[in-house]
């Protein structure tokens, strides 16, 4: 029997081979479509992972005021800690337009260049340029580059592992390589270099570590901020470390790899909501097919065939159909077709090599073995129950009447009357045509909110930017600069969905003309900015917690009040308590904020930074996205159409019987079409008013989880018009499968009826 039963499924194929091509096509489409977005994250995050691994990258870095003696070394190295000086300068290029380059020796063990050009320079004439900022000057080996006067070759253009992230400031939001690039010299170049005095500002002290001896990071720590600073004056005897940055903390290294995470996710998430979609659609097939052949499974019944057997018959086409479908993407993916597309504005943002696309192991599982499994569970819950009536009932086709015609509609016309009815006859095609709109409306909501959140950072940091330079400063001078104010920040953390986050809390005078905020003389009390009440979910009057690594306390505030500044996470407390609360000087301050340019001796300063460097580097946000921004949204856009398409048609080869009955009273084309079709129209119109902004409300509250590990507010508001031209995009797109199903209408003839006579 099964013999014969095998033969109607390659029958049941050509019969309806547009219905099962078309799902076949939404299944490869969704699989190549997660395996593409979730490949290219993995195969991004794995490859900066073994690159680090290769170049040696660092546990951790810290700064000193002033280089370590040989005592501390020779101590730090019988820990069984491997330290390396990686001292440099920053310079900013003649040419506005070069921005600044950071100046490093060439470095021996730890946080290796790994060249993708040219090779180490042989000479002092010599330089390894960093790849990013070489790509948006446009130069290459062998070409000049000039600094402070004196003109180097580009011997060689490469990454490393501790710059994967290529941030001037580990407080910066985002990478602009335009303005800021690393370049590295040979020892005795870079000497010549720090004797010329053109730095911008004081040699960083900054060493490298790789543990050891079984030591830990803390370890390391607690030795450093025993020693003294052997500073001239007043500074003599201060505490010699000033910065301490574990591997896991540093947000320039792995930089590639946390920032995928959104889009592994993203691909994740979208796959599980395509794949209930797809779920319901093969559901509503199988229900279709079984009430067609109702007569002809009543008689297979009688003939002592087994319910298991048509169980089986029924599971083999849409289980191979799966499989095949599954191959098919996960093929098509694997080649990498669309992967440079994917990964092309991460090779473009951040300072990594182009790696070779492979899919991990878990993707070939999840393509190949989710499909048809979710093929077999559908089919086996819905082809039981409907499977459980007697062969008589089954053979005279029944139909289980609902109370569907108990209700009354009163004085209503017969067209309105009969769409009404019809449409509670279909009440499972109807409902699932909403819910593929709502699953196709909730991935398309994906790419909305990375859209959003990328174009209302950039537009809020513009206006809550309300400086034009930042100076922090390492030592504090006596008298504040004319037209400058004078704030102290200090950094602590504040952990989110398993993450540390830097949080800065800023002292400042209530005057402060930079920030419209008014601070109180509270110590508890506290002001924060709205990026940091979005990021950590506080809301007026709620109490929070932030630790202080340095000193290894916690403090507690409550929420005073929550001011918009978008540009960063900050606790703002009047400048006077924080001093009180931190033990520093009546006058201390740490940081300038000037609407011109301060004349301030390059030596005093940790950094300076412009309003502009803030707003440009916030444009990055969405060319990094929009590639996936694309992909996901014309995903969700073919989705809806054929699903729309193909439960319309389900609605239809249902109604056929009833069609071609109609037919025979001289109903024609428009009529029928007014009867069958056109009261899709008000189930479309209706469900897109319920599920836009449903679907935006959900995916507003998972979004967060998504982007869990990037620095930044959640502005998520979305402008009316975007939902107006979301609604006239799904009406339009109905309006056309509509007119596409209206010629199927010609297909049923009055001989129709004639089949199925008693």
């Amino acid at each position: 029997m099964q013999r014969v039963l095998r033969k109607r499924v390659f029958r049941n194929l050509r019969k309806h081979f547009v219905r099962y091509f078309m799902l076949g096509i939404m299944i490869a489409m969704s699989i190549f479509l997660v395996v593409t977005i979730v490949g290219s994250g993995e195969t991004l995050s794995r490859g900066t992972v073994d690159l680090a691994e290769k170049t040696n990258l660092e546990d951790g870095e810290f700064k000193v005021f002033s280089p370590l003696n040989d005592s501390e070394v020779k101590q730090i190295g019988d820990m069984g800690i491997e330290l390396e000086e990686q001292f440099y300068f920053d310079y900013q290029m003649e040419d506005e337009d070069e921005g600044t380059v950071r100046i490093f020796k060439i470095r021996d063990r730890i946080n290796r260049i790994h060249y993708i050009s040219g090779k180490e320079p042989e000479d002092k004439t010599g330089l390894v340029m960093e790849k990013r900022y070489a790509e948006e000057h446009d130069l290459k080996v062998g070409d000049s580059f000039e600094i402070a006067g004196k003109s180097f070759c580009i011997s060689g253009i490469g990454v490393v592992s501790d710059y994967d992230g290529p941030f001037k400031e580990i407080s910066d939001t985002s990478c602009n390589s335009k303005a800021f690039g690393l370049v590295f010299l040979t020892e005795e170049a870079y000497e010549e270099f720090k004797t010329s005095g053109k730095a911008q500002r004081s040699e960083d002290y900054s060493y490298s570590y790789k543990l050891g001896g079984g030591k830990e990071d803390g370890d390391l720590k607690d030795y450093l901020k025993e020693l003294k600073a052997d500073l001239p004056g007043a500074y003599d005897g201060m505490p010699k470390l000033t910065s301490f940055l574990k591997q896991s903390d540093n947000p320039r290294i792995f930089a590639t790899k946390n920032d995928k995470i959104v889009d592994i996710e993203v691909g994740m998430i979208a796959g599980v909501i395509i794949f209930i979609l797809l779920a319901y659609v093969i559901s509503v097939f199988v229900v279709h097919s079984i009430e067609r052949e109702s007569s002809i499974i009543g008689t297979l019944y009688s003939m002592g065939v087994t319910r298991n057997d048509l169980l089986l018959h029924y599971v083999t086409l849409p289980v191979v159909v799966s499989f095949i479908a599954g191959l098919v993407g996960l093929m098509a993916a694997s080649t990498g077709i669309l992967a440079p597309m994917i990964a092309e504005s991460s090779y473009m943002y951040f300072s990594i090599p182009v790696f070779s696309f492979r899919v991990p192991k878990y993707l070939w599982i999840y393509s190949l073995v989710c499909p048809p499994l979710m093929a077999v569970a559908v089919n086996v819950i819905v082809i039981r129950s409907k499977l459980s009536r007697t062969a008589l009932s089954l053979i005279r086709n029944e139909v289980k009447q609902g109370k569907n015609k108990k209700i009354r509609l009163g004085r209503m016309d017969f067209v309105r009357a009969f769409r009404i009815r019809q449409m509670l006859r279909e009440l499972r095609s109807t409902f699932a045509v909403v819910l593929g709109m709502f699953l196709s409306l909730l991935v398309f909501m994906i790419a909305v909110d990375c859209y959003t959140l990328c174009t209302n950072i950039a537009k809020d940091y513009k206006a809550d930017t309300k400086y034009e330079y930042m100076y922090m400063l390492k030592y504090s001078e006596m008298d504040i600069p004319k037209d400058a104010e004078a704030a102290y920040a200090y950094t602590c953390r504040k952990k989110t969905m398993g993450l540390n986050f830097d949080v800065t809390i800023l002292g400042i005078d209530e005057d402060n003309r930079f920030f419209d905020v008014d601070p109180g003389k509270s110590r508890m009390d506290v002001v924060v900015s709205n990026a940091f009440a979005e990021k950590f979910g506080l809301k007026k009057g709620e109490e929070f917690v932030v630790t202080d690594d340095e000193k290894e306390m916690k403090y507690a505030f409550t929420v005073k009040a929550i001011t918009q500044y978008s540009a960063g996470f900050y606790i703002f407390m009047d400048i006077d308590e924080m001093r009180g609360m931190m033990g520093v000087s009546d006058d201390y301050y740490n940081v300038l904020f000037s609407d011109r340019k301060l004349d301030i001796d390059p030596d005093s300063l940790y950094s300076e930074t412009t309003r502009e460097d803030v707003v440009k580097g916030t444009t990055v946000f969405t060319d990094l996205m929009m590639p996936m921004i694309c992909v996901v949204s014309a995903a969700s856009v073919i989705i809806f159409c054929v699903v729309l398409y193909l439960m319309m048609k389900v609605m239809i080869d249902r109604s056929a019987q009833n069609i071609s009955l109609i037919k025979v009273f001289g109903y024609r084309r428009n009529e029928i079409r007014k009867l069958y079709l056109d009261g899709n129209f008000y189930v479309i119109a209706i469900g897109a008013l319920i599920v836009i902004p449903l679907s935006k409300v959900i995916m507003n509250s998972l979004f967060p989880f998504m982007i869990s590990n990037v620095s930044c507010g959640l502005n998520l508001n979305t402008p009316k018009l975007f939902y107006i031209i979301t609604y006239a995009v799904i009406i339009v797109l109905y309006l056309v499968i509509n007119k596409l199903l209206v010629k199927r209408l010609d297909k049923y003839t009055p001989a129709e009826i004639l089949k199925n006579r008693e």
